[in-house]
C-alpha cells in the first residue's frame, strides 16, 4: 500500500449500513488501513472511479476520523479534492461509505 507516505486528506468516514446498501459485515475490521475505490461527485462510479486508501482511526466504528489518499494520484481534474468535499468510497461500483474531507495537506 502507501508504506508510510503521507495521507493528504483528513476528515471522517461514515460507513453505510447494510440497509443503506453498505457492507453486510459492517465497517471493515483490521489494522485501520482500507484499500478500495472512490470517486468525487458529481462524477460517478462509471466515469470517475480510482484506487483509494483510508487510514481509519477506529476501524470498528460506523463513523470515525480518517485520512485518505489516492493510491496512484490521478493527473486529472476530476480527482481534485478540496475541504468540504465528500468522496464516495466503493467496493466495485457499490457505495459503502462517505469520506467527508475536512482538510487537505
Amino acid at each position: 500500500m502507501r508504506c508510510g507516505e503521507p495521507f493528504p486528506f483528513q476528515g471522517r468516514v461514515v460507513w453505510l449500513t447494510p440497509e443503506q446498501g453498505g457492507r453486510t459485515s459492517g465497517p471493515p475490521a483490521g489494522s485501520g488501513d482500507y484499500a478500495a475505490t472512490a470517486y468525487v461527485p458529481p462524477q460517478s462510479a462509471e466515469e470517475g472511479l480510482a484506487s483509494f486508501v483510508l487510514r481509519i482511526t477506529d476501524p470498528q466504528a460506523w463513523i470515525s476520523l480518517a485520512e485518505g489518499a489516492w493510491l496512484v494520484p490521478p493527473d486529472d481534474p476530476r480527482f481534485t479534492v478540496t475541504p468540504g468535499a465528500v468522496l464516495v468510497v466503493t467496493e466495485g461500483p457499490q457505495p459503502v461509505a462517505y469520506f467527508h474531507v475536512a482538510a487537505v495537506h
